[in-house]
């Protein structure tokens, strides 16, 4: 779903993953398990990971494919285990401007919801890219539960 508001454009996906809740919380604030998943790309997942997980903490990623590499870095805003995780996202492909995702993990059984929102993003360009981007980085973390991180 992607819509505008006097904010910014907004992406929200939303995925059913076949784990718990603090499995996938583990894979989004641990960064041995962070590379094994975090890419914007299809294919191959190639991510350097650094995060310091409290209110106020900062990480970064260098995530990677042949063809180009992408450079985020932001703050932990909310650490809510295993529930929710807030956090701004800044790059170059935001402009630089500091926008903010928000990871609301709904238990369902053996089951859990992922609800991924990532507000404030600049443009109706940047909101596409955002939403292919993080589509794939989801498809990887899928992949990433079903090999039992």
């Amino acid at each position: 779903m992607v819509r505008g508001d006097t904010t910014g454009a907004i992406v929200q996906l939303r995925r059913r993953v076949r784990a718990g809740a603090e499995q996938i919380f583990d894979l989004w604030t641990k960064p041995d398990l962070m590379v094994r998943w975090m890419s914007p790309y299809p294919g191959a997942v190639d991510c350097k990971a650094s995060c310091d997980l409290r209110p106020g903490g900062a990480f970064s990623l260098v995530m990677s494919s042949e063809e180009s590499s992408r450079e985020v870095s932001g703050t932990y805003v909310e650490v809510d285990r295993p529930r929710k995780l807030v956090f701004t996202w800044i790059g170059p492909l935001t402009h630089n401007v500091n926008t903010l995702v928000t990871v609301e993990l709904i238990p369902r059984g053996d089951e859990t919801d992922l609800v991924l929102t990532h507000e404030r993003l600049p443009t109706p360009a940047i909101c596409e890219g955002h939403t292919r981007g993080w589509g794939n980085m989801l498809d990887h973390l899928a992949d990433a539960v079903s090999k039992n991180f």
